[in-house]
Formats: structure tokens, C-alpha cells, sequence
């Protein structure tokens, strides 16, 4: 037997052991969740960043591109002017240059009315015509209208494939128009600012975190913090092109083989997605739960050695001198006395022990005395093996149901009395020392016990009838459903797994689940009392199969549970089922105000397969269940449309 300190001492450990792995478990998930939350703000806090840097780069770029337009026709008006207030710059290229340069243009082109270069800062486009090319054929329509000044888009020249700006205006004579080309380097750099990869990176500061854009479209990625994916299609990295996605919610996805946690978020023309790996997310988390496990268990072992400490000195101390002075009165010393006063509780003890000691003195007779004036219906009796007579009190006789001759008998000879014991006491619980005697009329419940104690037999024995009774009555209605008088969920736990222990007392039979229909409309329309009777009506149904070999349960709500076992084969189960079925469709309840409604519920059946585990059969049959509900609700919704198209 072990002792007391090593028992406290193990529970002890115990107790540490599994509140540290608790502890450390709850830090853990605390932290992943902090983990978790921390991205999901950083993730934001980027994507704000990049829609904020899109719109300020497009602001700008278009503020640019405003003012290049503007210079663009003022110059070219300039040069116009400049032009035919001086006519001998068209015959010299080097004052043309020097006009360009003075108004800081990069090209510019004198085009007669045919449309044809005729003059210019670049020899080279000579000839050139506004029917060569996609971007000269923009200023055709300037031949029809002279009173038109246009701006062209930054699009790449004629003949260098150049990206330029061009303006063009007519002289006010009317005999050429001038063409101004300026070099776009201002707005270029303002466009690539705007590009993805450009602003991706910026935020590239961490390999194990990346930055995609996707099309809405297509799936492709237009822009990466990892070069090589560009132009790839999202799938290739292992992300699914969905709903997972387009919501806008985080997930978890294996990403170029890396378990990640993805977010994505719709910004412009694309979906932009942030991409963390595991260990960008977790790899600090193991380390500060190391440090607080190690901090945690040298804190137990602390507490272990203190509470060994205060358990040898002010408890285990106090037993032992208790049990030596117990061990003398148990040996017959009855004048010893304990008087261990370590602590209170030790205090009280030692009193309690030493009444004990004065009320063993005292006689029988004043013992039956004392039971007797408190009313408790209690006996005690006593005898010794060395002796043939028993003592007892006068309660013995009565609990026993002893007659007088009984008891003048019993009293002179000990052996009789323990064969009557034997005999007409049955024990029905092993916890409680609970009997049940039948010395006459209804059944009687006792509480008994012996002790052995200074070479006698010292017995106690209590009527508890009443109190067993009653205690029994709470146990079969706690097990009862009340409205429906069918068991409840618990109690059909308890008889499933009793039942599935054993395979082969179920033989051939089906776990069937039932879900009443319609409940919620009854409820509605004639109130919760109908909605009552409704379902008890759905448990007498069930009760009608309430045979030796059938067990029925609410499972609360509308649900139920019917187990069908015990039958020779699956042809005597399918005939209870098909009349279950035929219940189901004939039989109606009288509610609320003499109102009549017909009982419909759903049902789904698995068959017993030999199988002990209950709980995946009662699941298939739920799922069963649910499907013939979702057909049965089909099937009246059709017949209610075909009966309007009627």
C-alpha cells in the first residue's frame, strides 16, 4: 500500500504536469493567434500602402502628363509664330536647331498642305508623309480642318519607334503646319513607377514573404517580388484561382512547396496577394515556448520540494502519532487517549477519536437508548468469536423484521445470527454496502456493515428504504424523457454501449434516426403546446415498436432514435421499417382546439453490421435521415406547384 506522501506527491507531479502542458499549450495558441493577428495587420497595413502609392503615382503621372501637353501646344504655337515672323529659318537647318533648342524641343517638322515633311530639325524624316505610319496618320485630319490643334499620347515615332509626345498647329498663313516632338522622360518615369514589380519592390524585405499580382481575368501573375513567376499563371505556385481568392479571406496553401498563409486583396485591375511562409509566421514561437516551459518546471519543482517539506513536517507527522495511538486502542487499550495537535484539523480529529473511545465503553442498552430517542431507524449489534452470544440494539430486531423468539435466540448463539445474514440479506451495490431484504411485505433497502474491531464483530445496519427508493425514482426519471416518456439521450448512451459490447446479443437489427417535420410550422400556427403534442404523438409511434428487442429515445428537440436488434435476419428488420413506414404516412394527431394534422417525420436507417461502434452508425442514419427530409421537402414543394397550375 503506498503512503501517503508518495501518493500526494505523485498527484502532485501530476497535477503540475498537466497544468504546465496546459499552460503552455494555451501560451502556444495564444501566440500563433498573435502571430496570426500581427500579419493579418502587416498584410493591410502593405496593401494600403500599395493602393495609396497607385493612386499617388497615377495622380501624378496624370498632373505630368497635363503640363507636357500644355508646353507641348504653347511651344508649337511659339515656333509657329517664330517661324513666319523670321521666313529665312526655312531655308537653314541650324537656325531651326537653334529654335528647338531655345524652346527646348526634341524634333520639329514643317508639313506642307499635302501633308508631306518638308522641313525639319531631322533631315531623316524628310518626305514623310501623314500616310506613313499609325502614329504620323494622327495629325491627318489637320488637312481638313485648319483651325485644329492636336496633342498625341506619348506613343513610339514613325521612324526610330521612339516613344515621343507630338502637338501640331497651322501657321497662320495656312501654308504649313508645325509638328513639336518631346521626349517623355519625366512621364516615363512616373509610369514606372505605377508598374507592379516596381512598387513590390519597395516592400521586399524578407525572402520568406512575397508579394503577387494577379489578373482578375485570366489568373496570371503581372507582377512578383520573385521575378521568375512573372507571366505565370497563379496555379503554378500551387494557389487555387477561386473563391479563396476573390473574398478577400486568409488561407493556408502550400505555395511553391512551402506551407504559407495567403491573403489577397482586389486593388485596381488586380488581385493583389501577400504570401508569408511558415517560418516568417511561427519560427520565433518554439523558442519562447521552450524558455517558458523550462521557467514553468523549474517552478514546479519548487513547489514539489516545498509542499514535500510541509507535508512530512505538519501532516505526515501528525498520522503517524495518530495511527500509534490508534494501533494501542486497537490492541485493547482503552485508556489510551490521542492528543496530536499539529494543526486543527488533527485537533478535532484527536477529540473525535477519544469520544469515539468513551462511546464504546459506554453499554448497549445505553446505546439503544440513545438510537432510539433520535428516531433514526439504525441498530448495532456486536459479537465475538470467542463468544457464542450477540449484543444488539433494539432497532436490529425491527430493521430484521426478528420476531421476540428470533431475537432470544439469535442473542444466545452468534453462528445462527451470521447464517441469517447470509441468508436474507442480498447485496446490490458494492460501492454503497447497499442490501435488499424480503422479511416481509414489500421490499426493504439496508445499508450494512461489519468491523472488525478488539477481536469482536461490531455491525451497523440503517433502513434506508425511503431513501434508496427515492434515489432510485430520480435516477429512472433523470433517464426519462418527460413529455414523450421515451429515454433520453443519456440513458440511450448508456444502453448502446452496453448493447455494443456485446455484437453478438444484437444479431440482425437497424439504428434508425428520425427528425419530426413540419414542427416549426405547427409551433408557429397553433403554438408550442401543439408543437408538444406533436412530438409525444411521434413517440407513441416509436413506443408501438417498444417489443423486448427494440430501444426508442428522444434525443431532444424533434430528433429521435429507434434501435430495431435481435432478429433472425435483415427480411424480418426490412418489415419493421416498412411498417414504420406505413405509420408514418397514415397517422394524424388531435392538437390545440380540436385541430387534427397528419404526423410526418423523416427517418434514415443503418443497418447493424456487426460493427461495435455505434456512433458511425447512428451517423450514417443521421445522414440518411437528412436526405430523405431534404427529397421529402422536394416532393411537396412539386405537388404544391402542380396543384396551383391547376
Amino acid at each position: 500500500m503506498k503512503k501517503i506522501k508518495s501518493v500526494i506527491v505523485r498527484y502532485l507531479c501530476i497535477t503540475s504536469a498537466v497544468a504546465s502542458v496546459l499552460i503552455v499549450v494555451l501560451a502556444s495558441v495564444l501566440q500563433i493567434y498573435r502571430e496570426r493577428q500581427m500579419t493579418l495587420f502587416s498584410t493591410q497595413s502593405v496593401f494600403m500602402q500599395v493602393e495609396h502609392l497607385l493612386g499617388e503615382n497615377a495622380r501624378e503621372l496624370a498632373e505630368i502628363r497635363e503640363e507636357y501637353t500644355e508646353e507641348c501646344l504653347k511651344n508649337a504655337e511659339t515656333i509657329a509664330y517664330i517661324i513666319e515672323s523670321r521666313p529665312s529659318v526655312l531655308e537653314s537647318l541650324d537656325e531651326l536647331r537653334e529654335i528647338a533648342e531655345f524652346t527646348n524641343v526634341d524634333e520639329i517638322h514643317l508639313f506642307n498642305t499635302d501633308g508631306v515633311i518638308f522641313m525639319g530639325t531631322h533631315p531623316d524624316y524628310y518626305n514623310f508623309s501623314v500616310n506613313d505610319g499609325e502614329q504620323i496618320g494622327f495629325f491627318k485630319r489637320m488637312l481638313d480642318d485648319k483651325s485644329l490643334k492636336l496633342v498625341q499620347e506619348i506613343t513610339p515615332n514613325t521612324a526610330e519607334n521612339k516613344y515621343m509626345q507630338y502637338s501640331a498647329m497651322w501657321s497662320q498663313s495656312g501654308d504649313f503646319f508645325v509638328q513639336v516632338g518631346m521626349s517623355q522622360e519625366n512621364v516615363i518615369s512616373v509610369t514606372k513607377k505605377n508598374e507592379l514589380s516596381y512598387i513590390f519592390s519597395l516592400f521586399r524585405v524578407n525572402d520568406n514573404v512575397e508579394l503577387y499580382a494577379i489578373d482578375k481575368n485570366t489568373g496570371v501573375i503581372m507582377g512578383t517580388t520573385s521575378k521568375e513567376y512573372e507571366g505565370k499563371n497563379i496555379g503554378d505556385i500551387g494557389i487555387r484561382f477561386g473563391k479563396e481568392i476573390t473574398n478577400s479571406e486568409a488561407f493556408y496553401e502550400k505555395v511553391n512547396g512551402r506551407l504559407s498563409y495567403c491573403m489577397f486583396k482586389d486593388i485596381g485591375d488586380c488581385y493583389i496577394g501577400r504570401i508569408v511562409g511558415f517560418k516568417e509566421m511561427y519560427g520565433g514561437i518554439f523558442i519562447s515556448v521552450l524558455f517558458l516551459a523550462a521557467g514553468i518546471i523549474i517552478a514546479e519543482i519548487i513547489l514539489v520540494c516545498f509542499v514535500t517539506r510541509f507535508l512530512e513536517k505538519e501532516v505526515i507527522t501528525g498520522i503517524k502519532n495518530v495511527n500509534i495511538k490508534l494501533m494501542n486502542i486497537s490492541e485493547g487499550d482503552l485508556d489510551e487517549r490521542v492528543d496530536v495537535h499539529t494543526c486543527e484539523e488533527f485537533s478535532t480529529l484527536s477529540k473525535h477519536i477519544n469520544d469515539m473511545i468513551i462511546s464504546l465503553l459506554s453499554s448497549t442498552d445505553k446505546i439503544s437508548y440513545v438510537l432510539e430517542k433520535t428516531g433514526v431507524k439504525i441498530g448495532v449489534y456486536e459479537y465475538s468469536d470467542k463468544m457464542r452470544s450477540v449484543r444488539f440494539t433494539g432497532k436490529v430486531a425491527s430493521i430484521l423484521g426478528l420476531s421476540e423468539a428470533e431475537v432470544r435466540h439469535f442473542s444466545k448463539n452468534s453462528e445462527s445470527f451470521k447464517t441469517f445474514i447470509l441468508k436474507r440479506l442480498f447485496k446490490i451495490s458494492e460501492n454503497d454496502n447497499i442490501y435488499k431484504i424480503y422479511p416481509f411485505g414489500k421490499e426493504r433497502f439496508l445499508k450494512y456493515e461489519e468491523f472488525s474491531a478488539d477481536n469482536s464483530i461490531l455491525g451497523i445496519i440503517m433502513d434506508i428504504t425511503e431513501e434508496y427508493s427515492g434515489r432510485c425514482q430520480l435516477e429512472r426519471e433523470r433517464d426519462i424523457d418527460g413529455l414523450t416518456g421515451l429515454l433520453n439521450r443519456r440513458a440511450l448512451d448508456n444502453s448502446l454501449e452496453m448493447l455494443f459490447a456485446a455484437p453478438e446479443k444484437l444479431g440482425h437489427g437497424a439504428l434508425i434516426m428520425i427528425d419530426a417535420d413540419g414542427l416549426k410550422e405547427i409551433n408557429d400556427t397553433f403554438g408550442h403546446d401543439a408543437g408538444d403534442a406533436y412530438i409525444k404523438s411521434i413517440g407513441d409511434i416509436l413506443n408501438s415498436f417498444g417489443a423486448l428487442n427494440s430501444i426508442c429515445s428522444r434525443q431532444g428537440g424533434d430528433e429521435f432514435v429507434l434501435l430495431l436488434y435481435g432478429f433472425k435476419n435483415d427480411d424480418e428488420v426490412d418489415d419493421q421499417i416498412r411498417s414504420l413506414n406505413r405509420i408514418r404516412n397514415e397517422r394524424t394527431v388531435e392538437i390545440t382546439g380540436g385541430n387534427t394534422v397528419p404526423v410526418k417525420f423523416s427517418f434514415g436507417v443503418s443497418m447493424l453490421d456487426g460493427s461495435e461502434n455505434y456512433s458511425l452508425l447512428l451517423k450514417k442514419a443521421d445522414e440518411k435521415m437528412y436526405n430523405s427530409k431534404r427529397e421529402r421537402k422536394a416532393s411537396e414543394i412539386r405537388n404544391a406547384k402542380k396543384k396551383t397550375n391547376h
